[in-house]
C-alpha cells in the first residue's frame, strides 16, 4: 500500500515552521514543477510575525562571496532569449544553464545574451561527472559556448555517488580551474542521494556550493520525464544546516515543482513557496524555471520582498492539503488497465504540465498530446465509467475528461 500522500496540517505547518526555527535558522531571511512532528498552528506564530521584515535582496555565493538576487533563472527549461532578457531587466542576475541542456545551445543562448553585460550577472553552468581530461574539455567547450573566459559557479550536474564529488580528478579538477581563473566558485548538484552527498560534503570539506531539490512539500515530479523524488525534509534541513556551518552555500532547484494551484481568489502560491525557500539562510539563490513573462513578473516580485505573512502560509497550506487529491505522482500504481488505450499516466502528466507550469512548457505539452493519437484521452469523453483505478485515488474519470478538454 502506498504511504497516505495527503499531507497533514500538523505535518506540514511543522516541516515549514518548527523544523526550520529548531534548527536555528534566522527567520529575518526573505521554484517549473514538487514539491515532523509539532503542534504548529494556522495563526502565524511571534517566530513568524517577524518573518514580514524586509530582507535583503541580495546573498553572497562561495567563497568568492559573489553576490546573487534570492531568486534566479533556470535557463535550461528555454530557448526563448525574451524570457531570459526579460528576467535580465526585472532585476534577476543570477542565470543557470549546464552543458546537457539542448545539447550545448542553452549555454550559447546563454552566452550570446550576456555576452555585452558579463559584468552584470552571474553565470551557474554545469558539466557531469567523468575523467579529468573530459571534465577539462568539457569546461573548455562551456567557456568558448558561453563567450567568456570565466564561470562563476561551475558544478558537477547530477552527482550521486561519493566519487562523483571526492574523487581525486575531481578535486584536482576544481582546484585547478579555479586557480587558472576560469572558475568563481564550485561544487555539485543532485538529484537523488543527494542527504548522504550533504552529509559527506559536511564531513570533508571542499565543495563551496550545493545545488539540492528543496521545496515545502518535501517531493516534485520532474516536468520532462514525470519521475517523482520525495525526501526526508527533516534530515535534509538538518544536512543542510551542517553543511551551512562548514561554509557551504546552497542553491535551490524544484523549488516550484508540481504546478502550485491557485488560492481563491485565482493568484498561484509560486511566490510564497519561494519565500518559504527564502527562509533557509544557507540558500543563496534559486534556479526556478520560468516559462512565460506573468511567472518572471511574479518570481522577481518575491525578491527582497519580506517573509511569509499569514494569507501566504495559509495559502501554502491549502496547496499541501489538497495535493494528494489533484496530481498524479507516475507512481506506476494504477489499477485496471484502459480498454480504449488510453495512456492514463502520460495524459496526467502532460495535463499538470498545462495547467500548472503555462508557457513553453504548456506548448510541449500540447505537442506530446497529439503525438499520443490513440493512446489519448479522447476515448474518456463518451466512457461513464473509469475501469483504471488510482492508488491515490484521483477522480481519474473527471479529470481525464479535463484533461482532453484542455490538451485538445
Amino acid at each position: 500500500m502506498p504511504e497516505n500522500p495527503r499531507i497533514k496540517r500538523k505535518e506540514f505547518f511543522a516541516r515549514c515552521g518548527s523544523t526550520i526555527l529548531g534548527l536555528g535558522f534566522g527567520v529575518s531571511c526573505s521554484s517549473s514543477d514538487n514539491k515532523a512532528a509539532g503542534g504548529a498552528q494556522a495563526n502565524p506564530s511571534p517566530e513568524r510575525a517577524s518573518d514580514r521584515s524586509p530582507a535583503p535582496a541580495y546573498r553572497t555565493l562561495g567563497q568568492a562571496k559573489i553576490k546573487v538576487t534570492e531568486i534566479g533563472f533556470g535557463a535550461s527549461r528555454t530557448m526563448d532569449p525574451t524570457l531570459i532578457n526579460h528576467a535580465f531587466n526585472k532585476g534577476i542576475n543570477f542565470f543557470d544553464t549546464g552543458r546537457a541542456y539542448y545539447n550545448g545551445q542553452n549555454e550559447r543562448l546563454v552566452g550570446k545574451i550576456f555576452k555585452d553585460k558579463r559584468q552584470q550577472v552571474v553565470i551557474n553552468s554545469k558539466i557531469k561527472p567523468d575523467s579529468l581530461e573530459r571534465m577539462r574539455r568539457d569546461l573548455e567547450t562551456s567557456l568558448s559556448a558561453l563567450e567568456t573566459d570565466y564561470i562563476d559557479c561551475l558544478l558537477i550536474h547530477g552527482a550521486s555517488r561519493p566519487e562523483h564529488i571526492q574523487g581525486e580528478e575531481t578535486i584536482e579538477f576544481f582546484s585547478r580551474a579555479k586557480e587558472e581563473g576560469k572558475i568563481r566558485t564550485f561544487g555539485f548538484s543532485s538529484h537523488s542521494n543527494f542527504i548522504k552527498l550533504l552529509d559527506l560534503a559536511a564531513e570533508k570539506p571542499f565543495h563551496e556550493v550545493i545545488m539540492v531539490p528543496y521545496n515545502f512539500l518535501g517531493r516534485y515530479t520532474h516536468m520532462l520525464g514525470g519521475s517523482e523524488k520525495k525526501w526526508a525534509a527533516g534530515e535534509l534541513e538538518k544536512a543542510i544546516k551542517k553543511c551551512g556551518e562548514a561554509g557551504v552555500d546552497f542553491i535551490s532547484m524544484k523549488g516550484c515543482s508540481g504546478g502550485y494551484m491557485k488560492d481563491e481568489k485565482g493568484r498561484e502560491t509560486y511566490q510564497a513557496a519561494l519565500k518559504w525557500i527564502q527562509r533557509n539562510p544557507y540558500m543563496k539563490t534559486t534556479a526556478t524555471a520560468m516559462g512565460n513573462f506573468q511567472e518572471i513578473e511574479e518570481d522577481a516580485a518575491a525578491i527582497g520582498g519580506g517573509g511569509l505573512g499569514q494569507a501566504e502560509w495559509q495559502s501554502l497550506d491549502r496547496y499541501a492539503s489538497r495535493y494528494g487529491k489533484s496530481y498524479c505522482r507516475m507512481c506506476g500504481n494504477c489499477e485496471g488497465r484502459c480498454p480504449a488505450g488510453v495512456k492514463v499516466a502520460e495524459v496526467n502528466r502532460l495535463h499538470m504540465y498545462t495547467v500548472g507550469y503555462g508557457g513553453e512548457m504548456k506548448h510541449q505539452a500540447h505537442f506530446s498530446y497529439s503525438a499520443l493519437g490513440a493512446g489519448s484521452a479522447a476515448a474518456c469523453e463518451t466512457c461513464e465509467t473509469c475501469t483504471v483505478r488510482c492508488a491515490y485515488g484521483l477522480p481519474l474519470g473527471r479529470k481525464l475528461k479535463e484533461a482532453h478538454a484542455v490538451l485538445s
